[in-house]
């Protein structure tokens, strides 16, 4: 009975510090933005942003103090009792322009505009110098109103996603897909993004505060990301689970019979 109790005794022991172990690896492999001790990684600000690109939709208000001087510069619809309202409506909407396969919009006046290669400020800038020629002191606002990427693999609503921001983080995007499962591997996420007609690929791992410099970090339009299985993932299904629930059954009834034997001693 001494040799059982001992022996129930080491068992204990080896298996409370396998658990304690594995916790602490577990939550290294799940946690994000964890830093390992010792680790002095520097997070550098980020200065990112969007390139307009072929096939964006873009929401271009025009404003200024000078309504008669804009007029030219605006779709209004048609007249009528409402005309007013309608025109109001139009104005603090915007009017949608298509970026065409050229990378041009055509506008009121001005005709084709190139914007396509610049990033939003630069194109607000480009806009408000070339108006400036008909009106004093324009105010141009712009929006892509079409920004979308995909998110793939192991998460809760992978898809297309369409956002009303043009500056969202790759933590924002994978929340957008409902987070990562737990078969999800995080050290490893793969972002594929299209520039000037190649293909990069991007390696990122959200377990570390190191992605916040990484080039990834602010998603792009029609950014692809996608999220690997892990380990675990690999054996779902299989027959690795049947062995899993066998050998905890064994340990139940192993401590069942050991906690029995203690206290009946």
């Amino acid at each position: 009975m001494k040799k059982l109790f001992a022996l129930g005794k080491q068992f204990l022991s080896i298996l409370f510090l396998f658990i304690s172990l594995t916790s602490c690896k577990l939550r290294e492999k799940l946690v994000y933005l964890h830093n390992p001790v010792g680790d002095t990684t520097q997070v550098v600000k980020n200065t990112y942003s969007p390139i307009l690109r072929v096939d964006d939709q873009l929401s271009i208000m025009v404003g200024g103090s000078d309504q008669e001087a804009l007029a030219p510069f605006q779709f209004f619809s048609g007249g009528g009792a409402n005309g007013g309202a309608q025109q109001n409506m139009q104005i603090m909407g915007g009017i949608h322009y298509l970026i065409d396969i050229n990378g041009n919009i055509n506008f009121p006046v001005l005709g084709f505009v190139h914007l396509a290669g610049k990033t939003r400020l630069e194109a607000v800038i480009y806009l408000q110098e070339q108006l400036a020629q008909y009106v004093e002191n324009p105010v141009v606002n712009i929006e892509i109103k079409n920004f979308k990427f995909t998110v793939l693999g192991q998460v809760k609503a992978p898809g297309i996603q369409t956002v009303s921001t043009d500056r969202l983080t790759i933590l924002e995007a994978i929340g957008k897909a409902g987070d990562l499962q737990i078969t999800g591997l995080r050290n490893n996420v793969l972002v594929v993004r299209e520039m000037n007609g190649q293909r990069i690929e991007y390696r990122l791992d959200l377990t570390n505060k190191s992605i916040y410099n990484s080039p990834a970090f602010y998603v792009c339009q029609n950014d692809v990301i996608y999220v690997e299985p892990n380990f675990s993932a690999n054996f779902q299904g299989t027959n690795f689970q049947t062995y899993t629930q066998l050998g905890t059954t064994l340990v139940s009834i192993f401590l069942s019979v050991f906690t029995l034997i203690t206290l009946t001693k």
